[in-house]
């Protein structure tokens, strides 16, 4: 057994070994990526053409020359696909030929030349295949109940996965007014045609959609709208319908009283009749303008009446 100042050497024989082990791995490892001075390296990486995030499981091809494979597989949580293999000078190609879902499926691919490693210059390139995400637009439009459009209503949209300032697809004709807002959202306010487009929309994502304001004589669709990007070329349109405000209700002419009839007046009613007054023969006394007449007359009548009254008068004594 070895001593050296009174430590065992054999105490610390699995501290070094697993000290070599480690060494031995990392160097395994970062090898790989150290070309050859005698040969060139190819490795790849998928990612999207706008968030540039790593897109994992897509297949990739290197081919040498025109259709010669050497080597192909699938790229990992990464984006990568890396074989490691030592590669001679010469034309390679590396291509993508399967897609994710919201991705366009076209056919990409980067092309490179290697001619320094005879020369002891080898080289290391990573092939970066960026994917086309699906770009759609949504057309905004404003119209009263008849369909006539609206110009200068405003909403607000919160889109989803918006791909940024590029060619949209499809293509589209901005009559109104877009702008982004410091937290991502639309100010939207529409155009002669009562319309305004968001375009750059990516698939499968879904845009909330509120109006804000109308012009005068309307009320806004207090609906809150959704459009909805489900595929390639989508163009999705979504409408808010503004009616009219109602003209106010005139007040009712009031209705006029009505006029009194007259009350009718009493009929007469007839007066029990007064019994006629018999009429007395008045005596016709001679016309007394006659002086020489009257006086005999009233001395004869004087005479009659004494007569007449001393007759009475004798009559009674007699009887008593």
């Amino acid at each position: 057994m070895i001593r050296f100042e009174g430590i065992e050497l054999k105490r610390y024989k699995n501290i070094v070994l697993a000290i070599f082990v480690a060494l031995m791995l990392v160097v395994s490892v970062i090898t790989p990526k150290i070309a050859l001075a005698d040969s060139n390296e190819i490795s790849v990486l998928a990612v999207d053409k706008y968030t540039r995030e790593p897109i994992e499981g897509v297949h990739v091809v290197i081919y040498q020359g025109g259709s010669t494979i050497v080597a192909e597989g699938e790229t990992d949580a990464n984006g990568y696909f890396n074989p490691y293999l030592p590669l001679p000078d010469g034309a390679y190609r590396v291509e993508q030929t399967t897609y994710k879902e919201g991705y366009v499926p076209q056919v990409e691919s980067v092309s490179y030349i290697f001619d320094g490693a005879s020369s002891g210059l080898g080289d290391v390139v990573t092939a970066e295949l960026e994917n086309q995400p699906i770009l759609g637009n949504i057309i905004v439009k404003v119209v009263d109940t008849d369909g006539n459009p609206i110009a200068g209503a405003t909403l607000k949209a919160t889109a989803a996965n918006v791909a940024g300032p590029h060619i949209p697809t499809p293509p589209f004709t901005q009559t109104g007014i877009l702008t982004m807002e410091a937290d991502g959202s639309y100010s939207l306010t529409t155009g002669a045609d009562g319309s305004v487009v968001i375009p750059n929309l990516m698939g499968n994502t879904s845009t909330t959609i509120t109006q804000l304001t109308t012009i005068d004589g309307y009320q806004i669709d207090t609906t809150v709208r959704v459009g909805q990007i489900t595929g390639t070329n989508t163009t999705a349109t979504v409408t808010f319908v503004d009616p009219r405000i109602p003209a106010p209700t005139p007040a009712p002419d009031p209705t006029p009283a009505p006029e009194p009839e007259p009350t009718p007046a009493p009929e007469p009613q007839p007066q029990p009749e007064t019994p006629k007054a018999k009429k007395v023969k008045k005596s016709v006394l001679p016309d007394t303008g006659d002086n020489a007449l009257t006086l005999p007359l009233i001395i004869g009548v004087a005479g009659v009446t004494v007569v007449v009254a001393g007759a009475a008068l004798f009559l009674h004594k007699k009887r008593q």
